[in-house]
């Protein structure tokens, strides 16, 4: 094409509104993601546009648990979802096709907080105190039985002298008040609205046991999506780490966000412990947790970092 013809072309698109070098389709990809803190970043890329300028036409579906996300994935109803850390790690153990494409929330010892909750008025002061009782998880195997099965460790307790149920974090408090469970490892925002109902009191960080910082939550996909898509992979990574860098420092906007999809008035979600997330793609993010999975037992086997973390 002569110079002219291509200034001319250039100069076309420009008055039509659509700027040179951006004429990619944008990638649809459908995410399934869950309305509490530490899976948050789907909904701030989405609301602030960070997918879209990434490239990516990003779908949310909000499910109850990573497990449903999982399965939502490997059934090939979502493209990509965040899903616990250790849960992904049990489905790589039983040979899934799935792998990490980001970590997503962190957790740090000077972040730390006390999501392992009991009764406001349950007698309950040590973890010796919990032998005998029945302790809710919102996903069986999952990373918060990880983390209070290493807790109990740590105190002088065996995990196999309590018994773990599944149920919703939004049934938590209750279950407590009632004295079906005897604790529960609750999750912002439900956290901080079971406190504000008068329904539980903090009792343990247990997070704190397994590593000094690490991911609670990652993004994840099937091994076939990503080795077809690429391009849409790499972007999606571009926008995952944006928003993080975005929501790490503007905790008053996420909270808005947050306050709609999940529910929850934005005064409870400002007082309760946000979460931060990773905006790189480290190793060292998911090395404690697939060790302490598999020494637990939560992992049938162990898992290795480099078949966990998609290239």
């Amino acid at each position: 094409m002569k110079r002219s013809g291509l200034l001319t072309l250039v100069a076309g698109l420009c008055a039509a509104g659509v700027p040179a070098g951006a004429q990619t389709a944008a990638a649809t990809v459908r995410i399934g993601t869950m309305s509490i803190d530490p899976f948050g970043e789907a909904y701030y890329g989405v609301d602030r546009g960070f997918f879209h300028d990434a490239g990516i036409d990003a779908q949310l579906s909000t499910l109850t648990n990573s497990s449903t996300i999982v399965q939502s994935v490997l059934g090939g109803d979502l493209d990509t979802g965040l899903a616990n850390t250790v849960q992904l790690a049990v489905a790589i153990a039983r040979g899934l096709p799935v792998q990490m494409l980001a970590p997503a929330s962190l957790y740090s010892a000077r972040d730390a907080t006390h999501g392992l909750a009991v009764a406001r008025l349950a007698p309950f002061k040590t973890a010796k105190d919990l032998v005998g009782g029945t302790i809710a998880v919102s996903t069986l195997a999952d990373f918060n039985q990880l983390g209070i099965s290493v807790w109990l460790d740590r105190n002088g307790v065996s995990p196999a002298s309590v018994h773990f149920v599944e149920l919703k974090f939004s049934e938590m408090g209750q279950a407590l008040v009632r004295g079906t469970v005897q604790a529960a490892q609750i999750a912002e925002p439900a956290m901080s609205n079971a406190i504000r109902a008068g329904d539980v009191r903090p009792f343990a960080d247990v997070y704190s046991a397994i590593a000094p910082e690490f991911a609670t939550i990652v993004w994840f996909a099937s091994k076939s999506w990503m080795q077809a898509n690429p391009d849409a992979t790499k972007r999606l990574r571009a926008g995952i780490f944006t928003t993080a860098r975005w929501a790490n420092t503007h905790y008053p906007e996420s909270a808005e966000i947050l306050s709609k999809v999940a529910k929850v008035d934005v005064a409870t979600i400002a007082a309760g412990n946000r979460v931060y997330f990773a905006t790189t793609n480290d190793p060292k993010f998911i090395e404690g947790p697939l060790a302490a999975a598999a020494k637990y037992g939560i992992t049938s086997r162990p898992v290795t970092v480099a078949e966990y973390m998609a290239p």
